[in-house]
């Protein structure tokens, strides 16, 4: 009997385990960007791209690129369901900018953020 009370023990934690796992993979977030964040940069990029671990939903998936008084100077929203977003970027002067982005993960939640670079001089 011992034996069953364990097993069902070593059972549900392992089912336990499984639905925290889950869930917690379930929450989109970004794996990688171009500019990187805080990159100095020579150049001014064409392009911003960013990877995300799960893929936002199109439609509510949104990049800004802002520079540093706040202005926007482009904006995107996501055509597709995808783990990438891009968005042309226009003739940047020197100085330091932000990517704000916001992406709807497919469970439901809002996951947002912030990568700022500076074009060098």
């Amino acid at each position: 009997m011992r034996l069953f009370r364990d097993g069902a023990g070593v059972l549900w934690s392992a089912l336990l385990l499984a639905a925290i796992w889950g869930r917690a993979e379930a929450h989109g977030y970004l794996t990688g960007s171009f500019p990187p964040a805080k990159a100095h940069l020579r150049t001014a990029p064409h392009t911003i791209i960013l990877h995300f671990s799960l893929r936002a939903d199109a439609r509510y998936s949104t990049i800004n690129l802002e520079d540093d008084d706040g202005a926007v100077l482009a904006s995107k929203t996501q055509q597709r369901a995808s783990r990438d977003m891009d968005m042309s970027a226009p003739l940047l002067a020197p100085g330091r900018y932000h990517v704000r982005y916001r992406i709807l993960s497919p469970n439901g939640d809002v996951v947002q953020g912030k990568i700022d670079f500076i074009v060098d001089e």
